[in-house]
């Protein structure tokens, strides 16, 4: 089975672009959507305070981090026979399973389209905190340089998804 990863910051298309997959057939996992596959863990305590339900203010996303459950994520690539999974999300402890992965994606787009995207979206309320917002803006610059480092293919998300999703495949080599 072919593992692909596709990351980028809140607002620059994941859930979209894993929508698109599915509708065309492909084996999507997006891991904001998925039940119990992330939470928010208390930093200092380790207390799991649950999914994107969580109250998403500066002071919450500050000390907690958006860890996935990487025995879970790997229980799913083994529900499914098919010979490519794409899985989508950006979490805290990612360097703990990007390695699993045949092909790294990284979504991008400029910060006012971002922005924009995540005020508009009614299934997630984080980064409509304004505060939380320019934490994303900030991590957006970091995130690319990490990700290169990496050897992350990067593609720019500021187009009609199906133009996007024809890049991943393209990508992908599927």
């Amino acid at each position: 089975m072919k593992k692909i990863y596709i990351t980028g910051v809140s607002g620059t298309g994941k859930s979209t672009v894993s929508e698109e997959l599915s509708r065309r057939g492909y084996f999507s996992i997006s891991i904001d959507e998925t039940e119990g596959l992330c939470s928010w863990i208390d930093k200092k305590s380790g207390e799991n305070h649950g999914g994107k339900e969580a109250l998403m203010t500066e002071e919450f996303v500050d000390m907690h981090d958006w860890v996935c459950d990487v025995d879970h994520l790997e229980k799913l690539f083994n529900q499914n026979n098919t010979e490519v999974v794409f899985v989508l999300g950006m979490a805290t402890n990612q360097k703990e399973f990007v390695h699993i992965f045949d092909k790294i994606i990284l979504l991008t787009c400029d910060p006012k389209v971002f922005c924009k995207r995540i005020m508009s979206r009614t299934d997630n309320n984080f980064g409509k905190d304004k505060d939380v917002q320019h934490q994303v803006i900030n991590r957006s610059k970091t995130y690319l340089e990490e990700m290169l480092g990496i050897g992350a293919e990067v593609i720019d998300t500021d187009k009609l998804v199906t133009q996007v999703v024809d890049e991943v495949i393209k990508i992908s080599a599927i």
